[in-house]
């Protein structure tokens, strides 16, 4: 299988670069391609901003008509719900179809409201769920996702930041992406925002990692770019044999330790988990 992963500058789809990597993917037989989060319409700085960009899925379609009819694309956005609620959100579409989207669950930006599902989606046989920036930050999404067969952790990011919170957060965001392939036996793809603009700048953390670990593409940090690598997303998952539940004890602990606390105190250690924050705390 062979996948994509489309690292745009700070202004996202404002700067083009979409034709290109439609005719590449197509020339090298991408199955999968990856855009960054909030690629149309870019990273809206408040809410009001969000609404002036606000679409919906179904209206994306138009942009890949000169994909080929076999490649799956992961695309960000902000989507106008039809309950008025501005979610950051990623759709997936195929051949002119859209097949499903995920809204970010935990939105650092105040320009948007908290999804609140983790659709599991398909290219062809290869199951794989959608994890959006922040999100990465938590253990359980990803978890959750590869639990319900997720073969495929796909990351669409923007960190578009202050120079010098990028600079010092940047080593930990990558570690995080690392760590969500390795814990849950999944590839991951990410898709990042690169360049400076005023006084922010892109991550640039755009790569392609293995089950075990590997990096197996990284884009280069500073500069738009196309990464393009080839994966074997099938075999069964070593999840199995990282149950629990194995050991009764531990997992009467564990089960506790989440069931019997207030969910201000679950979320406490949640966030504490080793994670990027588009919005470090």
């Amino acid at each position: 299988m062979k996948v994509a992963a489309l690292q745009a500058d700070l202004s996202c789809h404002a700067a083009g670069g979409l034709g290109a990597a439609l005719d590449r993917c197509a020339r090298e037989g991408v199955d999968l391609l990856v855009l960054p989060e909030c690629y149309f319409g870019g990273m809206p700085r408040d809410r009001a901003a969000a609404a002036t960009v606000a679409t919906s899925a179904e209206e994306l379609i138009p942009a890949f008509g000169a994909a080929p009819p076999t490649l799956t694309v992961v695309a960000g956005f902000t989507e106008r719900a039809g309950d008025g609620r501005l979610h950051s959100s990623a759709a997936v579409i195929r051949d002119g179809r859209l097949l499903g989207v995920t809204r970010k669950l935990f939105p650092r930006e105040a320009a948007f409201d908290p999804g609140a599902d983790l659709p599991l989606h398909h290219h062809a046989d290869t199951a794989f769920g959608v994890v959006i920036c922040y999100d990465c930050n938590f253990i359980e999404p990803s978890r959750l996702l590869a639990l319900a067969g997720a073969r495929i952790l796909v990351c669409p990011l923007n960190n578009d930041l202050p120079a010098d919170v990028t600079r010092r957060w940047r080593a930990r965001s990558c570690a995080t992406l690392i760590a969500r392939a390795v814990e849950n036996d999944c590839w991951l793809i990410a898709a990042d925002v690169a360049g400076t603009a005023g006084e922010h700048e892109g991550m640039g953390a755009t790569r392609i990692v293995a089950p075990d670990g590997r990096i197996v593409g990284e884009a280069p940090a500073t500069e738009p770019a196309l990464l393009v690598a080839a994966i074997d997303p099938t075999g069964p998952s070593l999840l199995a044999r990282w149950d629990v539940a194995q050991n009764p004890a531990l997992s009467s602990r564990w089960s506790s330790s989440v069931t019997d606390q207030p969910a201000s105190t679950f979320r406490s250690r949640s966030a504490h988990s080793t994670g990027h924050a588009r919005n470090p705390p």
